[in-house]
């Protein structure tokens, strides 16, 4: 009978812990941080079901499982400055230009694996206009090219230039640069305009 009681008496216990020790698994863990912790790449064959995903607070890093060439599964960790992103945003203090023309700047970004686009651009001198042409009014022209394998720019406020030559300018310019392999490439589309002033796509690249 005492045996039995103590039999009884451990089984109790066991179910009791079972909760704390089986509540979070690990593989290649000792000290998983959540129900399910899998430190290393995972290669997954089937499908995964996600029943329910929280939503992100301001103070929460965002993180995205992307599939690589080799059909692996990694995470990608945007707060991460030195990491891969699904995009960037980069502003270029350019000083002391000729005058306010910025003729040809290469941020030397690979043209093949990023496109780059300029998103904004200002010029923190007074400009006096060239009227002698009758121009009277100048509107600023920022642009990105490709170059010899590389992302350019091109800055500048046509037929104006600093009011005081004397002056050093200076062109902040911000750029927003997708990776071509986290972003999807649509090619380039060709328009006939047939000398007209409108046009429409055949068909939206987006559904």
């Amino acid at each position: 009978m005492t045996y039995l009681k103590q039999l009884v008496c451990l089984g109790t216990c066991c179910i009791c812990l079972m909760p704390n020790v089986f509540s979070q698994v690990g593989i290649n863990t000792t000290s998983p941080r959540t129900a399910l912790e899998v430190a290393g790449s995972t290669k997954i064959s089937d499908s995964i079901v996600i029943t329910k995903i929280k939503s992100l607070k301001d103070s929460d890093n965002s993180t995205f499982l992307i599939q690589d060439e080799n059909d692996f599964i990694k995470t990608l960790d945007v707060s991460n400055p030195t990491g891969a992103a699904l995009g960037y945003i980069q502003e270029y203090v350019i000083v002391n230009p000729q005058l306010d023309w910025v003729l040809d700047f290469d941020t030397r970004i690979s043209a093949t694996d990023y496109v780059l686009n300029t998103v904004s651009a200002h010029y923190n001198r007074e400009l006096i206009m060239n009227t002698a042409n009758g121009i009277n009014s100048s509107i600023p022209y920022a642009s990105a090219f490709i170059k010899n394998g590389t992302w350019h720019i091109i800055a500048d406020y046509p037929s104006a230039n600093n009011r005081t030559p004397s002056e050093i300018g200076t062109w902040t310019i911000t750029t927003l640069i997708y990776s071509r392999d986290l972003s999807k490439q649509f090619g380039t589309v060709n328009i006939p305009m047939a000398n007209a002033t409108t046009g429409s796509a055949t068909s939206p690249i987006i559904n």
